[in-house]
């Protein structure tokens, strides 16, 4: 059966240096990373104990696209709208302890008080995230099409004991 998301969002966004947050809603505690690994680095991601870090190959403006699912969707091989293929993919596990989340940036260190706000149904999530990112010499003074950062969610699986 093919999977229908059950809410989604999609934002022009702008990630202050390279970066965005989806964060728990109840994490108090969250610091962004203030090193980034050469892991971090080739995955375009950090994963943390209540969010994920995803990076970005620029500040500029991006499309964020957000979907939520009850179960794992069918992930296109190539970007919907453009129909141009990804230039990098990632399937994660992350733990969203309160069943919610906030997407945030460094320019915005805490998410909104009022939204946008996520629930999911599961602490514990799969994320595929996908990015399509514009490719050649960054000029800030010349328009240049946004990147695109798609992330499907379901609930994840818990480990074996």
């Amino acid at each position: 059966m093919t999977a229908s998301p059950k809410g989604w969002a999609t934002f022009a966004w702008q990630s202050d240096y390279g970066q965005f947050y989806l964060v728990d809603r109840e994490d108090e505690a969250f610091e962004p990373p203030t090193e980034i690994t050469p892991e971090m680095e080739a995955r375009c991601l950090f994963v943390m104990p209540s969010g994920i870090t995803i990076y970005t190959q620029s500040c500029l403006q991006q499309h964020i696209r957000i979907a939520i699912y009850d179960h794992e969707p069918t992930h296109p091989l190539t970007e919907p709208m453009s129909d141009k293929p990804w230039t990098h993919t990632e399937t994660v596990e992350v733990r969203f302890p309160s069943k919610s989340f906030a997407i945030s940036s460094p320019s915005m260190p805490d998410p909104l008080p009022n939204g946008p706000i996520f629930l999911v149904d599961s602490a514990l999530c799969s994320l595929r995230i996908s990015w399509m990112e514009f490719e050649g010499a960054r000029d800030d003074s010349v328009p240049i099409e946004p990147d695109v950062i798609d992330i499907a969610i379901w609930p994840g699986h818990p480990p074996e004991t």
